[in-house]
């Protein structure tokens, strides 16, 4: 009882920092989803983040992921798949990874799933423009309106490298990296204002 409390106030602490964490965050029309659990019990959010690869100066790439409650959610080739433990980092050198308590919103993983599975369908991820990555920075915004540290993202910064950097990306990837046609005309921007767009709908209640 004592930790459910304490993960209350924190929720709320967040909450209250998030006006300063999430970009443009004035330009929302209603109240982020983490200020509900001041009035509805909470859903624990926590990042996990996991090194991939030993990096370059100034560039280290992540595979990233997002628990709420306990019950993974990642982006793969698959989609997006769910499941206990934080099981898509289980395979990699670098496991197990860093898990980061992100505060607590009154969304649910179903409710993520529902909403983000049209933006991160089956056979849509790619290495570098639309990756493990992207979904979590958008699973962030859904669930808290917080976003993913920009130092978690290298593997999208390379997507926009121009073909003078080629033989860097081909370095990073092992020389597999093939661009995805299923994900041409994707970004994160774009995803991030259609779930600030269905998240102020009347079905939200976060007016």
């Amino acid at each position: 009882r004592l930790q459910k409390l304490c993960e209350w106030e924190m929720g709320a602490a967040v909450a209250q920092a998030l006006t300063l964490q999430c970009p443009n965050h004035e330009d929302l029309d209603r109240r982020p989803a983490a200020f509900q659990t001041l009035y509805t019990a909470g859903h624990r959010v926590e990042l996990a983040a996991t090194r991939l690869g030993p990096g370059l100066p100034g560039f280290q790439a992540y595979h990233t992921s997002v628990a709420v409650d306990d019950v993974e959610y990642a982006f793969s080739g698959e989609g997006i798949t769910s499941g206990p433990g934080l099981i898509s980092h289980r395979h990699l050198p670098d496991a197990p990874p860093t898990v980061t308590y992100m505060g607590l919103t009154s969304l649910s993983g179903d409710e993520l799933l529902k909403n983000l599975g049209q933006l991160f369908k089956k056979g849509t991820y790619d290495l570098l423009r639309k990756n493990c990555n992207s979904f979590s920075d958008c699973a962030l915004f859904f669930l808290l309106d917080s976003r993913l540290d920009p130092n978690l993202r290298c593997l999208e910064q390379l997507g926009h490298m121009t073909d003078k950097r080629a033989g860097i990306i081909q370095k990073i990837t092992g020389g597999d990296y093939r661009p995805n046609k299923h994900a041409d005309g994707f970004t994160v921007d774009d995803s991030i204002k259609y779930i600030n767009k269905i998240k102020s709908s009347s079905k939200f209640g976060f007016k």
